[in-house]
């Protein structure tokens, strides 16, 4: 391989940097600016993650411009030959990036280098034989039998991803995951784009999404109840106005003893009775079943196009679930048929039906404790 000075070099890599070059440069160093803040995100998701697109991307900008310089002199073919198979090795892995970011951090995800390692291996074959790609008698890029492997792993993590997301986050909206279906499409598009004009459009595509799935789980986050992951007071309103035509019935729910576990035990077992409750309004939360946290032990359930035998099975699978783990909750049930058409009437009963409900169980403690003294 013919040796290049400094000089020549920096000269050369002036002229094949292009405007996508650029791009991805600013958008590495947005996303950098980003992932150096503090953590933000809930321990759900593994923000550390975020680095490996970062870190990928950055090498295959580099990678890109010095295959560009190889492809200018039949002489530097060997550059162009490392350089190639390097940029190859290295597109899964920032794609992994993104289903490792919501992979459950306490399992494991080193089975998920393997596709990494094979496709790796699999590209430096070209060193000895065409199967993925060569360079013909005019020194022009022939790509091979195998040739499309890297973009296959590509395709693969990204469904994978989304079906992580859809099984650990079932309980966000469909609109909530517009930008995620966008984002999946865009590396799609650009994987198209680089197979068929050998391109660098998937750079920008993973970097884009990388900063937009960021900003996507800080969102969620903001809309979420921290200490219980339910969704929060504000969100509650929103839905409120948004889909008061598709409420059928709403459940008012408030945690029985919250103050008496505070004081006796400590704030931190109120916490945990709250997670319990929240974990058994978790198993029940569905596209037509949505969950909010809006106030101290109080929770709303807002049951969408459901039929009232539907509604009373979920109430019933919660409240089985609350007793399993020790715990008293009031309910309050309201239905659209009995309430009216006005939303604000059907939270109105549920919520003296609830406060009925709580004071039903306060007096028939009161007797017991009369009773054992």
């Amino acid at each position: 391989m013919r040796g290049i000075g400094v000089g020549p070099m920096l000269e050369e890599i002036k002229a094949v940097i292009g405007g996508e070059h650029y791009l991805a440069m600013m958008l590495v160093l947005v996303l950098a600016f980003v992932l150096t803040g503090r953590s933000i995100l809930s321990e759900r998701v593994n923000q550390g993650s975020f680095w490996i697109p970062l870190f990928a991307c950055v090498l295959l900008i580099a990678l890109d411009v010095f295959e560009s310089i190889a492809q200018m002199d039949p002489a530097r073919r060997d550059l162009r030959m490392v350089t190639s198979i390097a940029g190859y090795a290295l597109r899964p892995a920032a794609v992994l990036g993104f289903l490792l970011v919501v992979w459950p951090p306490e399992r494991k995800k080193w089975f998920f280098w393997i596709p990494v390692l094979l496709n790796a291996l699999l590209y430096c074959t070209a060193l000895f034989t065409p199967l993925t790609f060569s360079f013909d008698a005019d020194y022009s890029f022939q790509r091979g039998p195998l040739g499309g492997t890297v973009f296959y792993v590509c395709i693969a993590y990204l469904v994978m991803t989304l079906f992580t997301i859809h099984v650990r986050f079932r309980d966000h909206r469909i609109r909530d995951f517009f930008v995620i279906y966008v984002c999946a499409l865009g590396c799609l598009g650009a994987m198209a784009v680089d197979y068929l004009l050998d391109g660098v459009a998937l750079l920008s595509a993973i970097l884009v999404s990388s900063l937009v799935f960021y900003l996507f789980l800080r969102a969620q986050d903001m809309d979420h109840d921290p200490l219980t992951r339910l969704w929060n007071r504000r969100v509650y309103y929103e839905d409120c106005k948004k889909l008061g035509n598709a409420v059928t019935a709403v459940a008012s729910v408030d945690m029985n003893g919250l103050k008496k576990t505070n004081d006796e035990l400590g704030h931190d077992a109120g916490d945990r009775a709250l997670r319990m409750i929240a974990r058994g309004l978790h198993s029940i939360t569905s596209r037509k079943v949505i969950a909010y946290r809006v106030g101290g032990d109080e929770f709303m359930i807002l049951f969408l196009h459901s039929g009232e035998e539907e509604i009373r099975q979920a109430v019933g699978v919660f409240m089985e679930e609350i007793w399993r783990v020790g715990q008293s909750v009031a309910v309050g049930l309201a239905f659209r048929q009995e309430s009216g058409d006005s939303l604000e009437e059907m939270i109105r009963v549920s919520d003296q039906r609830m406060y009925e409900d709580k004071g039903q169980y306060y007096r028939a403690h009161d007797r017991r404790r009369r009773q054992r003294s």
